[in-house]
């Protein structure tokens, strides 16, 4: 493909150098791109490669400033990544994992209504009162229970299980626990994406609920009764307790924890290994345990790093004041 035509399809607004009968036949990592491929910088980091990669065309950000010395074609956008994105999609379309639109070892309840342009792998399961919608894709090895409803064009990874009971039971006057029934059921709306290996609970009454364009990475538990808004990204190993309200175009990092029953307002980050114990109530970043706007938790940090010299200090002058005293 040209890289003309490629620059027009993945929004490209500024091209330095001639691209002119240049062909591309791949997109590749900025470190090992050959002369056929475009790449991209979106991260400081390989900055440093931009005059020593062999590709065609690298991908920056409008104001990247470019070294004399380089010799790739420079191609500006105001996302590099997802200019890259875009990319991938043209030049790094894999090859289909199936064969079949449902795959023969799939059980699949006759109650259940699955759009014919929706795509079951290999030995998932699909209980009674299941809606799929048109052009989803059911991995192989998932388990849908029963009243899961899946909108358009989601992506379920394979060994996913979504819609098995809730956590919920009632502690006894003997300290036996008492379950409680979850009689709720599972909304995914459309174009949401959950990776592999993630489990989804059903509601103890009324449903989850996993909003528009919700992407979830993979191994993240969300309990029950929990409202994911649109657009919200998790990552990997995220626990999110029960009816706990994530808003829209939150950002959760891996190995996040949120208590039950706390909301998040809209536009919400959270760093790595945070736990959020209460709500936050402000857009913004957050980090920690207890989760705290970012910078207090720098604050915070660094007071930390300084308590072995403080400690000293206050040793050397109680010492002082011992012989003062004496």
């Amino acid at each position: 493909m040209k890289l003309t035509d490629v620059a027009r399809e993945i929004g490209i607004e500024k091209i330095d150098g001639n691209a002119d009968d240049i062909e591309i036949v791949s997109v590749s990592p900025i470190a090992e791109a050959a002369s056929d491929a475009i790449t991209f910088i979106a991260n400081p980091i390989y900055e440093r490669y931009i005059t020593s990669t062999k590709a065609a065309a690298v991908i920056v950000a409008n104001d990247f400033r470019t070294p004399a010395s380089a010799s790739s074609v420079i191609l500006r956008t105001r996302d590099p990544y997802v200019a890259f994105a875009k990319a991938l999609t043209l030049f790094g379309m894999r090859k289909p994992i199936f064969h079949e639109r449902i795959h023969p070892s799939s059980v699949i309840s006759p109650e259940s209504s699955i759009s014919p342009t929706a795509t079951i792998g290999a030995n998932v399961v699909i209980a009674h009162n299941v809606t799929i919608g048109d052009e989803s894709i059911i991995h192989p090895n998932c388990t849908i229970y029963d009243g899961v409803a899946i909108g358009k064009r989601c992506i379920v990874g394979a060994g996913t299980v979504i819609g098995f009971d809730g956590f919920g039971y009632a502690q006894t006057l003997d300290k036996s626990y008492l379950k409680v029934p979850q009689t709720g059921g599972v909304i995914i709306e459309d174009d949401v994406e959950i990776g592999a290996v993630c489990t989804i609970d059903r509601a103890a009454m009324a449903n989850t609920i996993i909003r528009r364009g919700v992407k979830i990475d993979n191994l993240v538990q969300i309990a029950h009764n929990v409202e994911i808004g649109e657009d919200t990204v998790i990552a990997a190993q995220t626990g999110i307790s029960g009816s706990a309200k994530i808003g829209k175009r939150n950002q959760i990092a891996g190995q996040v924890g949120l208590v039950g029953h706390i909301e998040t307002a809209d536009d919400v980050t959270i760093i790595a290994q945070s736990g959020v114990s209460k709500s936050l109530s402000k857009p913004g970043v957050y980090q920690g345990a207890p989760a705290k706007e970012v910078r207090a938790a720098f604050r915070q940090e660094a007071a930390l790093r300084m308590l072995p010299e403080l400690l000293e200090r206050v040793r050397i002058l109680e010492e002082k004041l011992r012989s003062t005293e004496k």
